[in-house]
């Protein structure tokens, strides 16, 4: 139960530190960021943000959502968790499946940032493969230590992440395993309500507690 709960954590404060991307410059106009210093770059910044904006109002949260954006494929995480369902919905419900998903998605890293805020990050180096990378670091709160290695990809020159792995745990494959509990259960629309009624929770706790 406590390495659950260390895991939840993590998995809480994730998005914190990583998402304002440094610029990036094009292919072929000279040297890009590498994914690891993108990564460092962006921890500072989100740690000034939050430390400016203690609450947060409609205008702090589209500015967090906006460098959210910058950095992480929502769309690729959405797509490599919902496309094995989707086989088995219409286009209209898949296409409903990927807005909502990618709505809570950026909703609730804003619920991440805030409420979990590691105290140091330690940065053990990256993995390149072309355009794929990994980078390992390692995230300390309090007593407590955990690894989180974040997988990224070159997009228009620009590296994005498209998932993450918490002490061996992978993300996207966990969220696959909870929708399969939920489909197991509920109906489709059973399953979208419930993603929406979270979306709302997290934006009424995000106004009324801040990041």
């Amino acid at each position: 139960m406590e390495k659950l709960k260390f895991y939840n954590f993590f998995v809480l404060c994730v998005l914190f530190f990583l998402f304002i991307a440094a610029p990036a410059v094009g292919n072929g106009q000279g040297q890009q960021h590498q994914p690891l210093e993108v990564i460092r770059q962006s921890n500072q910044k989100v740690q000034d943000i939050l430390n400016i904006h203690k609450t947060v109002d409609e205008k702090t949260e589209a500015q967090l959502l906006t460098v959210i954006d910058e950095v992480t494929s929502f769309e690729t995480i959405s797509h490599r968790v919902i496309d094995r369902f989707c086989k088995k919905l219409t286009k209209a419900q898949c296409e409903t499946f990927d807005r909502v998903f990618q709505q809570l998605l950026r909703v609730s890293s804003l619920k991440k940032m805030g409420r979990y805020r590691a105290d140091k990050f330690d940065y053990m180096g990256e993995e390149l493969d072309k355009n794929i990378a990994i980078v390992k670091t390692i995230a300390y709160y309090k007593e407590e230590k955990a690894q989180l290695d974040y997988y990224l990809e070159l997009f228009d020159g620009k590296w994005k992440i498209v998932n993450y792995v918490v002490d061996d745990i992978d993300t996207i494959r966990n969220y696959k395993k909870q929708f399969l509990r939920l489909f197991a259960k509920k109906s489709f629309d059973q399953v979208m309500e419930r993603l929406k009624k979270k979306i709302a929770n997290y934006q009424k706790e995000n106004r009324n507690q801040g990041v």
